[in-house]
């Protein structure tokens, strides 16, 4: 449960303090001819983006973030640390060497956040790509 709370609460702030540079990135992927806006970088985006739509445009999509963040990072730690103790030299374990075993328990943890984290990720980029009132929320 240790790892669970730790993976939510680090998760939470990992993803809220590079949310704006993740929303310019998703917008420089998806700029074309059909779009409202041409950035030629990161800063250039940026910068336009706060010009044109207000600060607040750099967290578009962060609700979806806010909401399931917590539980997908939550889920990777602590079926992390479950794979871990299951794989590892425990008694009962399969008795994997420590390197096999971070890479097969980070594989399976990351299929248990993937879950969350695709879903998660389909709206907040849908939010983060758009200009308007498209999209406003999460559901």
């Amino acid at each position: 449960m240790v790892e669970f709370v730790a993976g939510a609460a680090s998760g939470f702030v990992a993803d809220g303090v590079t949310h704006p540079v993740d929303t310019v990135r998703t917008r420089l992927w998806v700029q074309g001819e059909g779009t409202a806006y041409r950035y030629s970088g990161l800063l250039h985006g940026t910068v336009d983006m706060v010009k044109k739509e207000g600060l607040p445009s750099l967290f578009k999509g962060f609700g979806s973030v806010a909401l399931l963040t917590p539980l997908a990072h939550g889920l990777y730690f602590g079926s992390y640390e479950w794979f871990k103790r299951t794989l590892g030299h425990r008694k009962g374990g399969l008795g994997l060497g420590d390197s096999s075993n971070a890479m097969i328990s980070g594989f399976f943890a990351n299929g248990v956040g993937g879950l969350v984290w695709n879903p998660m990720d389909v709206v907040k980029q849908k939010q983060q790509a758009n200009v308007g009132s498209l999209y406003k929320s999460p559901l």
